[in-house]
């Protein structure tokens, strides 16, 4: 069975990414696991033993805390309270004890909330950034102001490089949900123009699912966010597709942009985003 592992600190930042998590995963028919990672830190003039009870103590406390955090959580979806795995472990590096546990445990998918509804420099050194950058499972950005949709339309945006096999991802993704696909290439002036029809033929035929494309050109009077942020306003989707390996640079230019412009579509819409280490 698929996993879906969500993380949350809980926080009211957190409460996003539990609500996607769990529509997801009854979508999904997969199995959900809320992960907490906490720290504890021995004084030095404790003894083992005292730092075991007081450990132990610990996770009896925040295990009751967050039992009680998700319930509400069901209750302010009017979602019946479906069966998951609540899990604490601990690790120095929340980052790290998020990844550790989800490659252990072979899940499919890593949820987290991103914090604030800003731009993403916002989020900049935190947990998300680095699950972003270095986890090897896909990871699910959801903006902490998100409220609930219906997961419909995905917007794949791509740089042709490979995405025979990406698309495949994107897909297994949006079957079950079955949510449309729509490919995004912005091309610069000097590219060939695919035919749209034909493209579309082809991509149905190698995927087997309806994917539909969309093909925008590059202004290089603007920044290149400002030609995603209009793409994205006239593909209207519900979740963006990201990889990491597809072109860094335009990736790096998207999550760490050289201007403090924001977007329109920063804070609104869910994120996907697939590392290439995936591929190794």
């Amino acid at each position: 069975m698929e996993k879906i592992l969500v993380t949350t600190d809980q926080s009211a930042n957190s409460k996003a990414a539990i609500r996607f998590a769990i529509k997801l995963a009854k979508q999904r028919k997969a199995e959900l696991i809320i992960l907490y990672v906490y720290h504890n830190v021995k004084p030095f003039s404790w003894s083992e033993k005292v730092f075991e009870e007081y450990e132990g103590a610990f996770i009896e406390k925040i295990r009751a805390e967050l039992t009680e955090f998700i319930a509400d959580i069901y209750h302010d979806i009017h979602e019946p309270e479906a069966q998951h795995q609540l899990v604490l472990v601990s690790n120095l590096d929340a980052a790290d004890g998020i990844m550790a546990y989800a490659s252990k445990h072979n899940c499919s998918y890593i949820c987290i909330s991103t914090r604030g509804a800003g731009t993403f420099t916002k989020i900049l050194g935190t947990h998300t950034s680095k699950l972003i950058r270095s986890s090897a499972i896909p990871v699910l950005c959801i903006p902490s102001a998100y409220r609930l949709k219906e997961l419909k339309h995905i917007l794949y945006a791509s740089d042709m490089t490979d995405y025979e096999n990406e698309l495949k991802k994107v897909v297994a993704f949006a079957k079950p949900i079955h949510a449309s696909v729509e490919m995004m290439h912005i091309s610069y002036p000097y590219e060939f123009a695919f035919d749209k029809e034909m493209m579309e033929a082809t991509l149905q035929k190698k995927t087997a699912y309806k994917v539909s494309v969309l093909n925008p050109k590059r202004d290089i009077t603007h920044a290149l966010l400002e030609d995603i942020d209009h793409a994205v306003k006239v593909s209207k989707p519900s979740l963006l597709v990201l990889f990491t390996h597809q072109s860094r640079s335009m990736f790096e230019r998207l999550l760490f942009p050289s201007n403090a412009e924001e977007y329109s579509f920063y804070g609104k819409i869910p994120l996907l985003t697939f590392n290439k280490q995936e591929d190794k």
